[in-house]
């Protein structure tokens, strides 16, 4: 039980939606990347108990067309704790000269403890993003479809059952470019749906995005 209460307490770590790139003002052809810290906060549903994690995040991706995009993203908190990979395709259709909407799909891998608890899932999300100037912010919806969730874990010598759960998440971004080829973006996640083990709270996110 000890052992189980540890994995879920791991769980917030890091935890973080994929999204459509919000602010994002490559062309065909280009890549980008990013980098950042991240702070999460969360409790483990039916016990009170909080947790909080330090890690990074490193992504980058790459525009096929002006409004077709691939983005993938990498995120851990001490490594060996916490690792979590998002691949998605996202597509972006202008509303109006400064609102556009941002669709995408992809695949999603969370590994806590090296495969003490492993999911795989189908992700889906929708964003608003609103840009003027330098100036740029968006709100993104994601729903994690769970397609598994394996353990290495025993119970009196019997693998552990764990539950796939499908879960949603809200986040706000807001950002500035710093020149033509370099961005800051500052993010606050919270999940608004789903009864997972571990109910995340909120997720801070600092990071870099440079153009190549």
């Amino acid at each position: 039980m000890k052992q189980i209460t540890l994995l879920l307490t791991a769980g917030v770590f890091g935890m973080a939606s994929a999204h459509a790139e919000i602010g994002a003002n490559e062309t065909t052809g280009e890549f980008h990347l990013k980098a950042g810290l991240i702070h999460g906060v969360g409790t483990i549903a039916g016990t009170g108990l909080s947790a909080d994690g330090e890690g990074f995040r490193v992504g980058g991706g790459y525009q096929f067309t002006d409004l077709l995009s691939v983005n993938a993203r990498y995120e851990a908190a001490d490594t060996d704790i916490y690792q979590d990979f998002r691949l998605t395709v996202d597509g972006k259709m202008d509303l109006t000269d400064e609102v556009s909407l941002h669709l995408g799909v992809g695949y999603g891998n969370q590994n806590i403890f090296d495969g003490a608890v492993e999911t795989d899932g189908v992700l889906a999300n929708v964003a608003l993003c609103w840009e003027r100037g330098a100036f740029f912010g968006g709100v993104n919806y994601m729903r994690v479809f769970a397609i598994e969730t394996g353990t290495n874990q025993l119970d009196r010598g019997v693998p552990v059952d764990l539950p796939e759960e499908d879960f949603d998440l809200l986040e706000i971004v807001a950002g500035y470019r710093l020149n033509e080829r370099m961005a800051i973006l500052l993010s606050y996640e919270t999940q608004v749906g789903g009864d997972t083990q571990v109910e995340k709270e909120k997720q801070i996110t600092l990071e870099l995005r440079y153009k190549l």
